[in-house]
């Protein structure tokens, strides 16, 4: 989800915060057909896998944004773009609608996987 999220926002030359709430819907899907029959997997999977999507996908983006306007090397701007810079650069680009999709993704994760029924519909 996080090569998707990044190549679509290098498409569209956004940020593309909804798509944190696909990504949760994508994972906790993921999480739950990949369940064995007749075993719970912990509840905090999801909405962890999802955050760590959200961040791996914005540190990405935001790291493109810093080769764009400076012509830096893409890999050395992943290794020395410290967390100030990441946090400055989202705070500019990012709207009070943007924070709160982020926000919901792992929450969403968390519903999606963990309700509803858990066994799967075998074939006769």
């Amino acid at each position: 989800m996080a090569a998707v999220w990044f190549t679509m926002a290098m498409q569209m030359q956004d940020a593309l915060s909804w798509f944190a709430l696909i990504a949760a819907l994508d994972i906790a899907l993921l999480e739950r057909w990949t369940r064995t029959e007749g075993r719970q997997s912990a509840v905090w999977i999801a909405p962890v896998v999802t955050a760590a999507c959200c961040i791996s996908s914005l540190w990405l983006i935001t790291s493109a944004s810093v080769v764009q306007a400076s012509g830096f090397a893409f890999a050395a701007t992943l290794q020395q773009m410290g967390y100030r810079l990441f946090e400055s650069l989202l705070s500019l680009r990012f709207a009070a609608t943007d924070w709160l999709y982020l926000a919901g993704a792992p929450i969403l994760a968390y519903i999606l996987a963990n309700t509803g029924i858990n066994a799967r519909r075998q074939s006769p």
